[in-house]
């Protein structure tokens, strides 16, 4: 089996026995404001104690852009977008969908997949939004 590696362990979880894969976002203990991805300090309130929430995974589209012209490792035509999450966050992402596909506020969920390799060869897994089926 081809070596593959997380490429954000810190907010991407892919949990053991088959459950679906979820992303992490960081609450600041003091104020309450949400992070995706974390920060060290909170940038509302200077805190640097921040609590983990698991995110739904569940999104709407705001916004996207086509990628013709691909980056190393990557394919193209490859669909880059900001994600609006209902825990009101906006995550930016690559979206798994034919350019045809793809509308402003579609749903999309959380999926999983290759992003591209390492220098070594080795499959980088991030997470990704696919549309709802």
């Amino acid at each position: 089996m081809e070596e593959q590696v997380i490429y954000h362990p810190d907010f991407l979880v892919i949990p053991e026995g088959g459950e679906k894969p979820y992303l992490v976002a960081y609450r600041c203990e003091k104020c309450g404001l949400l992070y995706f991805p974390k920060v060290n300090i909170c940038l509302n309130c200077f805190a640097e104690d921040f609590a983990k929430q698991p995110l739904s995974g569940k999104g709407k589209v705001y916004s996207y852009t086509i990628q013709y012209t691909p980056q190393p490792g990557l394919k193209a035509p490859s669909t880059v977008g900001y994600i609006d999450l209902p825990e009101d966050l906006r995550v930016l992402a690559q979206i798994v969908a034919e350019p045809e596909q793809m509308k402003i506020g579609m749903d999309v969920e959380l999926t999983v997949g290759e992003i591209r390799k390492d220098a070594d060869g080795k499959s980088m897994i991030s997470y990704k939004f696919k549309p709802v089926e």
